[in-house]
């Protein structure tokens, strides 16, 4: 069974994020994904939440890479 978290506890476990940020993100449709059961009620599945997370790691050593690999190819096409 899922284990929803309203978005204080969201904001508990991401550091520098607001109230705002948050809401920006629903309204975006970017971010955790959320439950609305009512007008005023936002819900999280703590799980999704912990994937979103996950997910938003950047790596930059392979950030770096492609954007080396997308510069050599542009280089070639010239």
């Amino acid at each position: 069974m899922p284990e929803f978290i309203t978005i204080d506890e969201v904001l508990a476990m991401v550091p520098c994020m607001t109230k705002d940020n948050l809401a920006t993100m629903r309204h975006n449709g970017i971010g955790p994904q959320f439950l609305k059961p009512t007008a005023r009620t936002v819900l999280y599945d703590k799980k999704s939440v912990l994937d979103w997370l996950d997910n938003s790691v950047v790596d930059m050593k392979r950030k770096r890479q492609v954007a080396a690999a997308k510069k050599a190819k542009k280089a070639v096409a010239r």
